[in-house]
């Protein structure tokens, strides 16, 4: 059980080696050996931290960068174990996928190092760069922390003491800065990354979102403590009421649905959202998300009693409003599937790197 969770934790940041990151043991001619030969990730690693061990379609990550990622990776698991252990990593571990500990942590360190080097290739595809205001805070954060440890010297020692040269250390701090900036430009109709909301609608349906205007007799008081019996018999015989006027409408239904609903329901919520809810699976109580998806478009339920009192549902065509509801989370997906589509080699120099002896070499230096 404890791999398992374990495994299922890590699960959205591990990607598969093989299938995702797509490794390859060569040794191209865009890796180099690197000339420094001092600092945490040299003594730890062996490896010059200015050598190019990574490189996704093109785009290269040097020696230090991979060290920074691979201790992160580490640093984080030891989170997780300490969580369901109490201790910190058993490094030879088989998780639940057959993979151990130490080889999930390698894989993490590579997609973490995907993951920045996939936005800086979308940056430069689109044309993004850190703006004037991003320069601004960077070198305000800079100021700061150089203050907070008393001086430039120190400054620097703190970031040695990540294995980090001070060039690697910027170029991580810039990956949420042109991810933001990236954002903002799909946010920016007009522009090459914008997405229009007939798209966007496609991908709320395809993620379940629908929406439902509803006719709620609640069987809470103000304290939301259940009405006696008989109080709730009445608020169910008027539903029935307001029911039958439905079925026996000769005219346009949803028209009189929203007549009825505005004089009779006691959602509060109709006050904020009078045309009904636009909501994929998970977000209403079960009861009346199960009713809603069960009637089509323009089709009303019959009374569907939940927690909250009784209901009549009224299937609506999905609302215009779901192109914002899944703006960002659509920004992730296309972010997510370049990722997926790019190509990783990583220098076979890697190979020799063990992660245990990393993580502790970054440890004693703190």
């Amino acid at each position: 059980m404890l791999k398992k969770r374990i495994t299922a934790f890590l699960a959205a940041a591990a990607i598969t080696a093989a299938l995702t990151l797509g490794i390859t043991a060569a040794f191209p001619t865009v890796f180099t050996a690197g000339s420094i030969e001092e600092g945490l990730c040299y003594e730890a690693t062996g490896i010059r931290p200015d050598a190019v061990v990574v490189a996704v379609d093109g785009n290269t990550a040097s020696a230090d960068f991979y060290y920074y990622m691979l201790t992160y990776a580490c640093a984080n698991m030891d989170s997780v174990m300490r969580y369901y252990t109490g201790s910190g990593i058993v490094w030879d571990m088989e998780l639940s996928d057959g993979k151990t500990v130490g080889e999930l942590v390698r894989e993490e360190a590579l997609t973490y190092i995907k993951q920045q080097l996939v936005i800086e290739n979308l940056a430069e595809q689109y044309g993004v760069s850190l703006s004037e205001s991003d320069l601004a805070e960077l070198a305000e954060v800079r100021a700061q922390t150089v203050e907070a440890l008393g001086g430039e010297e120190a400054y620097l020692a703190e970031i040695a003491k990540l294995g980090l040269r001070e060039e690697t250390y910027e170029r991580i701090m810039t990956g949420n800065y042109l991810y933001n900036d990236l954002l903002a430009l799909y946010h920016t109709p007009g522009s090459k990354l914008y997405v229009e909301d007939a798209v966007l609608m496609n991908y709320a349906s395809e993620l379940g979102y629908i929406t439902a205007d509803h006719i709620l007799l609640s069987t809470l008081d103000e304290n939301s403590q259940p009405l006696d019996e008989e109080t709730a018999a009445q608020k169910r015989a008027q539903a029935e009421e307001l029911l039958a006027r439905l079925q026996t409408c000769s005219g346009d239904v949803s028209e009189l649905f929203a007549q009825l609903a505005d004089e009779y329901s006691e959602d509060p919520g109709r006050a904020y959202y009078p045309g009904g809810y636009t909501f994929t699976e998970g977000e209403m109580t079960e009861v009346f998300d199960t009713a809603a998806r069960e009637i089509a478009e323009g089709e009303f339920s019959q009374i569907v009693e939940s927690e909250f009192g009784f209901h009549i549902i009224l299937r609506k065509p999905l609302d215009a409003s779901a192109s914002e509801l899944v703006r960002d989370g659509y920004f992730d997906r296309l972010v997510m599937e370049a990722v997926d589509g790019a190509k990783l080699t990583a220098s076979s120099a890697l190979d020799a790197v063990d992660p245990q002896s990393a993580y502790e070499a970054l440890l004693a230096a703190q």
